[in-house]
């Protein structure tokens, strides 16, 4: 998986358009088609499903061949005060949405600019399409299918499994600076972290192993000084000071949380240290 451009980088992306009116920003959708199973999908169910607050995993999503195809990379979507965010694979997303019962509408979407692996992108391109034909949402199995003004699903969404803090290697997303900003990786580089039972810590911190021991007492945090080796990297341009900003920053580490595969740790005032997704089990 190869960023061609910037994290952080943003355009909006506009779904091809149909014929026609915008079926999304039509209002003729109605309620009882849905609860009808005829224009809702083959698997979904009876019931008032919870669309916000959770991390939704994008199971399957609408393609070009005009079939549901399963997700060939990990894409996630949340819906939380208006705001509907998430990664579809390769880039992250966001937009603001409104509900009215279970009708679902969600304005233009925007995302990130990196590009990845050519069926990661065709899917990223197709879920991005799928979200701007949303108009409802209904129960479908164990999670929720989103709909398009027929009734027919564009997407279908599973609730994400929490994870563990300890028995996981945690890939480091974004960085504190130590400048009040907080920034993505370096192209090319990886910084880890490794939490056990045993209330050891340890990784990469993109050119050098570090290693020290921690303590938890509810969502407070609090680690030991740090050692790390002392080799010396020269590329990518820029990973010795990545590296001295990510130490610092755990260094000033107070409290942690988890929400789905996130992990976040901030300091004593609420800002945000390192963030990481959790990637796999440990060797």
């Amino acid at each position: 998986m190869v960023a061609a451009l910037l994290f952080g980088a943003c355009q909006s992306v506009a779904p091809p358009e149909p014929s026609g009116p915008q079926t999304k920003a039509t209002p003729a959708f109605e309620e009882p088609d849905m609860a009808g199973k005829e224009n809702v999908g083959e698997g979904v169910t009876e019931g008032e499903p919870t669309l916000e607050g959770v991390i939704w995993h994008i199971v399957e999503y609408l393609g070009a061949d005009a079939a549901l195809n399963e997700t060939v990379a990990d894409a996630t979507i949340t819906f939380q005060g208006g705001q509907v965010a998430g990664n579809s694979g390769c880039n992250s997303f966001f937009a603001d949405y409104a509900l009215a019962g279970q009708q679902l509408t969600i304005a233009q979407v925007g995302s990130t600019l990196m590009m990845c692996e050519e069926s990661i992108m065709a899917q990223e391109q197709a879920i991005l399409a799928a979200l701007g034909k949303v108009a409802a949402y209904a129960p479908k199995d164990d999670g929720v299918a989103l709909l398009d003004a027929s009734g027919a699903v564009v997407l279908t969404l599973a609730p994400q499994p929490q994870a563990s803090l300890t028995g996981v290697v945690w890939v480091a997303t974004t960085v504190n600076s130590g400048r009040q900003a907080v920034v993505s990786l370096l192209e090319g580089t990886e910084m880890t972290a490794v939490f056990d039972e045993e209330g050891m810590l340890f990784g990469s911190a993109g050119c050098n192993n570090y290693r020290t021991s921690y303590t938890l007492d509810g969502d407070t945090i609090a680690l030991a000084p740090i050692i790390s080796t002392r080799k010396f990297c020269s590329e990518p341009e820029g990973v010795m000071e990545q590296e001295a900003n990510y130490l610092a920053a755990l260094k000033t580490v107070a409290t942690w949380s988890i929400r789905g595969d996130v992990l976040e740790l901030r300091d004593a005032n609420g800002a945000l240290a390192v963030s990481f997704r959790a990637s796999r089990t440990p060797d």
